[in-house]
C-alpha cells in the first residue's frame, strides 16, 4: 500500500502547479501597507482551490481519504528463501548459479510415453503444454523479470516459444526414448546437440509396464549418470506416472518398482528425485467415501479422470490437467523438496515362511497432533498377492503402530533375482490424502541373486553365479538344490552373518544346433530351519547362427511359425531377408501392412560383450509390393559407442512375390553405416547383435525374447559372418 507520505508528494505535486496557475492570474498587489496584525484565516469557499501550505496539506488527506485502498499482489518470485536456496545449492549448485543471473538454462528432457499424446493450441509445440513445459514455465517466472520458454526440436514447424517476450530463455529439448536401457547413449549422442545444464529424466512408465527387471532399470540409471556427470550435467529425475487399468490393484503397482528403484539410486547418488505418481498432489480422496470398499474406488476413479487413452506403448497418458498437476508438483519438488504427509512408514521387514507364503511388516507413524484414522491397502505386485492385512487404523498423535501384511507367492519368478532387495507397494490414505509407499527390504531370512544373467558365446556349459546371501544377522545354514536342462545338482552352504556364497552351478549346453532357439526351466530350491522356498527362472538360449543360413522365427502365439530369416554379407553390404511364407498380408487403416523392428549392435567385438543399447530400425509397408518405408534412424541405432546422422534413404526395403505365391523382404544396409564394425568376413568373431521382430498378418514373430527391453543389447542373439557358425550360444537367465 502506499504510504501517506508519497501520496501527499504525488497530490501536492500536481497541487502546486495549479497554484501558480491561479496566482499568475491574480492582480498586481497594492503597495506595502503599514504592518497589521494577521486576520483569521477564512474557511475557503465550495470548490476554491487552497492557497497556503497547511491548506493544500488538509487537501491533500482529504483527497486520499477518497482513493481506493490499492491491492498490491504479495512477491512471490525473484528472491530465494534460505530453505530453496540451499535446497537448490545441494542439487542444482549450477543452475542456480546462472538462473541468478539471468543467464539463458538449457534443459534436455528423456522421457518415455509420458511425454506422448500433449494436445497444444494450433502452431504450438505440444511440449510447452506438457510437464516439462509447465516445470520451465515456473522456472522462468521465478528467475527473469522478462523472458520465457523456447523449445529445441530439430525441423519443428509449430511455434516454439510460449510467449512472444524479449528477455532470458529457459530451453527445453526432448529426446524420446522407451526406457531407462537407451537413456545413456540417447543423452550422448541427441542430449548433446546443444549446450545442456541439466537433463530431466522422466522414465520408468514403459519399463514398469513391460515388466523390466529393476536391475535393469537401476544398471541403465547408473550409466546415465555417469554420461550426466562426465559432461558436468546436472540432473533432475521424474518418477513414472501411475496407471489404473482393470485390475486396479494391479495396475498402480506397475510403476511403483521403477519409482522405488530411482528414488534409492537416486538417494545414494545425491540426485534430486521427484514423484510425478504421488497421489497426494494428484488427487483428494472423497471426503464422502469411507472404509477401504469405498475409498479405494473413489480414488481410483479420480486417477482414471487424469488419464487419457491408451498410446502406441499402451500405457494410458496423461491428460492437459495431469501435466499441469505434474509440473506443479516437480517445480514444488525442485524449489524445496517433497512435502510430508500426515504419516511416515519405517522399519520394514519382508519374510518368507515357506511353502509360497511371504509376511511383510512395517511401521506406520502419525505424525500430526491429532487422532488419525488411516487406511493401509497392499496392492498387487507380479506374482504376489495380498491374502491377509489389517486395512483400517487409527493412532492417537504421534503414536505408531506396526502393521502385518500376509502374502500368497502365485509365480516364484517374480521374487527378486538382483539385489535381494524386495520392493511392496502399499497405499496408505489418510482422510484426502494418499500416497502409495514404495517399501524396500532385503529379503529374510535369505536371498537369492543371479549375478551372471545374460553372456554371449557359451560353449559346453553355463555359469549364473547363484549366490545365496544370509540376512538373518546371525550364522546360517541352508540347503539347496537346482534343476535344470535335465541335470540336478544339490549342495550345503554355511554363512558367517550377513555372508553370502556363490553356488557352482554348471548348467549343460545343448550338443546339437538345431532348433536354434530354446527355453527351459531353471529351478533352484533353498531350505533352511524348516523355511523351503523356490526360486525359479527361465533360461533362453540361442545359437550363434551364421551368414546364409535360414533361421526360422518363433511366433509370440505359440503356434507353429514357417517365417524365416536369412543374412548375407559383402564387403560393401548386410543383407536380411524374411520369407513370409503363411503370412497373409493386408493393410490397416493407416495402410500398412506389416512392421519390421530390426536391432542391430555392431560394436566392436570386445564392447559388444559388455551392457549397451541399440535403438531399432522400424520399417512398414503395404501388403502389394513395391518399396517399403524406413523411419528416421537413432543416432545410436547401432550401438552405444555410434553417434552420426543416419539417413533411412540408405536402408532399402523391398517386397516381392515370386511365381509360386510365396512373399520375400528383403533389407539392404551399407556396410558404411556400422563404420566402428571389424567387418571380417569369414571369421567365427567377427560378430553382430542381431534381433528380428515382425507384426503382419494378425500375427508376431521374433528370432529372440527377453524380459529386457527390444533395445537393450543384452537382449540380442548372435550373428557371425561367416557361413560356417561355431556351435555357440547366447544364454540369459529371464
Amino acid at each position: 500500500m502506499f504510504s501517506n507520505r508519497k501520496t501527499f508528494l504525488i497530490l501536492g505535486a500536481l497541487a502546486f502547479p495549479g497554484m501558480a496557475g491561479l496566482r499568475a492570474q491574480a492582480p498586481a498587489a497594492p503597495a506595502a501597507a503599514p504592518a497589521q496584525a494577521p486576520a483569521p484565516a477564512a474557511a475557503p469557499a465550495a470548490g476554491a482551490v487552497p492557497m497556503d501550505l497547511q491548506s493544500l496539506q488538509q487537501a491533500a488527506r482529504a483527497a486520499e481519504e477518497k482513493l481506493p485502498t490499492p491491492k498490491v499482489k504479495a512477491q512471490t518470485f525473484f528472491e530465494l528463501t534460505p530453505v530453496e536456496r540451499e535446497h537448490w545449492r545441494k542439487f542444482l549448485p549450477q543452475t542456480l548459479q546462472k538462473l541468478a543471473r539471468r543467464e539463458r538454462v538449457q534443459i534436455v528432457v528423456l522421457g518415455d510415453a509420458v511425454l506422448d499424446g500433449v494436445t497444444a493450441a494450433s502452431g504450438q509445440d505440444p511440449l510447452l503444454r506438457s510437464f516439462a513445459g509447465v516445470f520451465a514455465s515456473k522456472l522462468a517466472a521465478q528467475f527473469y523479470y522478462t523472458g520465457g520458454v523456447r523449445v529445441l526440436r530439430a525441423g519443428a514447424k509449430p511455434r516454439s516459444r510460449d510467449a512472444m517476450v524479449m528477455g532470458p530463455e529457459i530451453l527445453i529439448q526432448p529426446v524420446r526414448i522407451s526406457g531407462m536401457a537407451a537413456a545413456a547413449s540417447a543423452l550422448s549422442t541427441e542430449g548433446l546437440r546443444g549446450q545442456p545444464d541439466v537433463v530431466l529424466v522422466a522414465l520408468g512408465l514403459e519399463d514398469g509396464l513391460a515388466g523390466v527387471p529393476e536391475a535393469d532399470v537401476q544398471e541403465g540409471f547408473r550409466s546415465l549418470l555417469d554420461t550426466a556427470r562426465n559432461k558436468r550435467l546436472e540432473v533432475i529425475v521424474a518418477g513414472p506416472i501411475p496407471q489404473a487399468a482393470d485390475p486396479e490393484e494391479a495396475s498402480l503397482a506397475l510403476t511403483r518398482g521403477a519409482a522405488s528403484v530411482l528414488r534409492d539410486a537416486c538417494a545414494k547418488a545425491e540426485v534430486l528425485f521427484s514423484d510425478l505418481g504421488d497421489l497426494s498432489r494428484l488427487i483428494e480422496v472423497s471426503p464422502g467415501a469411507q472404509g477401504p470398499d469405498q475409498i479405494f474406488p473413489a480414488l481410483v476413479h479420480e486417477v482414471q479422470n487424469l488419464l487419457g487413452p491408451a498410446g502406441a506403448s499402451g500405457a494410458a497418458l496423461p491428460t492437459a490437467a495431469m501435466h499441469t498437476a505434474m509440473g506443479r508438483i516437480l517445480y514444488q519438488d525442485v524449489m524445496q523438496g517433497t512435502p510430508a504427509v500426515a504419516w511416515q512408514t519405517g522399519a520394514a521387514k519382508a519374510t518368507l515362511k515357506g511353502d509360497g507364503k511371504l509376511a511383510l511388516e512395517f511401521e506406520l507413524t502419525n505424525t500430526r497432533k491429532e487422532k488419525l484414522a488411516l487406511t493401509v491397502l497392499p496392492l498387487v505386485p507380479a506374482g504376489l498377492s495380498p491374502k491377509d492385512a489389517t486395512t483400517e487404523i487409527k493412532l492417537e498423535a504421534g503414536a505408531k503402530e506396526k502393521v502385518k501384511v500376509d502374502y500368497a507367492i502365485s509365480d516364484s519368478r517374480s521374487l527378486p533375482l538382483e539385489d535381494g532387495t524386495l520392493r511392496l507397494p502399499v497405499l496408505v490414505t489418510a482422510g484426502a490424502q494418499a500416497r502409495i509407499e514404495d517399501l524396500a527390504m532385503p529379503l529374510q531370512p535369505f536371498s537369492v541373486a543371479v549375478n551372471t544373467r545374460a553372456a554371449f558365446n557359451q560353449e559346453t556349459e553355463f555359469n549364473p553365479e547363484i549366490e545365496i546371501e544370509n540376512a538373518t544377522g546371525a550364522k546360517f545354514s541352508a540347503e539347496w538344490e537346482s534343476m535344470c536342462g535335465g541335470k540336478s545338482q544339490t549342495g550345503r552352504i554355511d554363512l558367517e552373518a550377513s555372508g553370502s556364497e556363490v553356488l557352482k552351478l554348471a548348467l549343460p549346453l545343448p550338443t546339437q544346433g538345431k532348433p536354434l532357439r530354446r527355453v527351459q526351466s531353471l529351478k533352484l530350491v533353498v531350505n533352511s530351519g524348516g523355511v523351503k522356498q523356490s526360486f525359479d527362472r527361465q533360461v533362453e538360449l540361442t545359437r550363434n547362427m551364421g551368414l546364409k543360413e535360414a533361421v526360422p522365427l518363433t511366433a509370440a502365439d505359440g503356434k507353429e511359425s514357417s517365417v524365416t530369416v536369412r543374412a548375407d554379407a559383402d564387403g560393401m553390404k548386410l543383407f536380411f531377408t524374411l520369407d513370409l511364407a503363411g503370412v497373409s498380408l493386408a493393410d490397416d487403416e493407416k495402410g500398412n501392412a506389416y512392421e519390421v523392428l530390426l536391432n542391430l549392435d555392431a560394436r566392436s567385438y570386445g564392447e559388444r560383450l559388455t551392457a549397451g543399447a541399440t535403438a531399432a530400425l522400424r520399417i512398414t509397408g503395404k501388403a502389394a509390393d513395391g518399396a517399403a518405408k524406413v523411419d528416421a534412424i537413432s543416432p545410436w541405432a547401432f550401438g552405444s559407442s555410434y553417434a552420426a546422422e543416419f539417413d533411412p534413404k540408405e536402408i532399402q526395403a523391398t517386397l516381392i512375390s515370386s511365381a509360386s505365391g510365396g512373399r520375400r523382404l528383403t533389407i539392404v544396409l551399407p556396410k558404411s553405416y556400422l563404420y566402428l564394425h571389424e567387418w571380417a568376413l569369414g571369421n567365427g568373431n567377427s560378430q553382430l547383435g542381431v534381433n528380428v521382430r515382425l507384426s503382419g498378418g494378425g500375427r508376431d514373430y521374433y528370432l529372440t525374447r527377453s524380459s529386457r527391453r527390444g533395445d537393450d543389447a543384452e537382449g540380442l542373439s548372435v550373428l557371425e559372418l561367416t557361413d560356417k557358425p561355431t556351435l555357440r550360444w547366447t544364454v540369459r537367465v529371464e
